[in-house]
């Protein structure tokens, strides 16, 4: 029987999972002396019968593979030919396979974070050597690595956001979905058991974890006071209508609005839609009114005619006040969230009655299909209010 071929990417993860020691008589191991060991022999796929009564002497599950990473170890050179010559005991076979066994998904995604390595270090020889030759602009680089970095479903925020931890992030990666879900929240010290969710048959639980909150809103569970409310929107809703957005975000193929880069900042492209108060939020009869009448406009035309007037404005930021109302927007990320192919801005809006306490806020995304429309609205987050 021909004996595993390993490639470098598996046996430097198992070398490195197993902490760059011999798994045997645990000292260190350079790469160069590194042999990779079966715990269970490889030859046993050629003695089923064998093979059969090891499976069940040990009670391996039915997916245990010989040739998989649960049953290769790092080994020195002395340690793999003693083994040979003297098999292990099922007792220490059962310990050996325990360790194994837990290393696995480690090395998996060692595996993983090494082959992105690589890709990223051909990218950049081949970078290199264009522009030494002319044939790469600056603009082609960014491209190329927003594309690539794309392609392994990380996307660059707009601008470092706290949402999972103390620490504020400037990326966020498919790869880290569930470590995200699991993330503990930096909550306020009262909240330090948790954020407090009631159902209407007077339990109630706890949330620390974006997961938490998930699975006791989908139970009936939900905040009760204004404050709770206010937290619930800002540290759970919003992260979890971004990561829906991440898991189903790609990389766009065509953008009209990086070139020339436009934003929150172009109130001519912003439709007036986005300022309109609900009938939550003011007591005008009129409101369903007011609000086709903004269906053609742009807060551009409201703020020329004296209707709206504006609070705060960045490229990633914008703030305005209209109809008794203020409403605030900021930018999260860009990429095609609805699988179109085209680019859409990822925006928090949030709004409040001026003389108010009442707030509501969301997660939606902005679209823009060619360089002669405005924006239009994709609805990507759940609607949260909060007294």
């Amino acid at each position: 029987m021909a004996e595993q071929k390993l490639n470098y990417f598996e046996r430097r993860a198992i070398w490195e999972a197993h902490g760059k020691r011999c798994a045997y008589c645990g000292e260190p191991l350079s790469f160069s002396q590194l042999e990779i060991d079966h715990i269970l022999p490889e030859a046993l796929l050629g003695a089923p019968e064998r093979w059969r009564l090891i499976r069940e002497e040990q009670s391996l599950p039915a997916g245990f593979s010989l040739l998989g990473y649960e049953n290769l170890q790092p080994s020195c050179r002395r340690c793999n030919s003693r083994k040979r010559a003297d098999p292990f005991l099922p007792g220490r076979i059962a310990i050996e396979l325990g360790v194994a066994g837990r290393a696995k998904r480690q090395i998996n995604d060692l595996i993983d974070d090494f082959k992105k390595a690589d890709q990223r270090d051909k990218l950049r020889f081949a970078i290199a050597g264009a522009l030494g030759s002319g044939e790469l602009s600056e603009r082609d680089i960014h491209a190329i690595f927003s594309s690539a970095r794309a392609n392994e479903g990380i996307f660059r925020l707009s601008a470092p956001l706290h949402l999972f931890g103390d620490e504020p992030m400037g990326e966020i990666s498919k790869g880290s979905y569930e470590q995200y879900l699991d993330q503990i929240l930096s909550l306020s010290p009262e909240m330090h058991e948790g954020l407090r969710l009631v159902s209407d048959d007077d339990r109630e639980v706890r949330a620390r974890t974006v997961r938490e909150y998930q699975q006791a809103t989908g139970s009936g569970f939900y905040p009760l006071s204004n404050v709770e409310m206010q937290v619930a929107t800002r540290m759970f809703e919003r992260p979890l209508s971004i990561l829906s957005i991440l898991q189903t975000g790609s990389l766009a193929e065509r953008s009209f609005m990086d070139d020339p880069r436009v934003g929150l900042a172009d109130i001519s492209l912003l439709p007036a839609t986005l300022l309109f108060c609900t009938e939550d939020m003011t007591s005008d009869p009129n409101v369903g009114q007011k609000r086709a009448s903004l269906e053609q406009k742009s807060i551009r035309d409201l703020i020329s005619a004296g209707e709206a007037k504006i609070t705060d404005v960045a490229s990633d930021v914008l703030g305005v006040e209209s109809d008794d109302c203020r409403t605030f927007m900021f930018e999260i990320m860009r990429a095609d969230v609805n699988g179109d192919g085209v680019q859409d801005m990822v925006i928090h809006w949030g709004a409040k009655p001026i003389d108010g306490t009442l707030r509501m806020g969301s997660v939606t995304a902005l679209t823009r299909r060619s360089h002669d429309e405005m924006f239009s609205e994709i609805v990507v987050g759940g609607e949260q209010t909060a007294g």
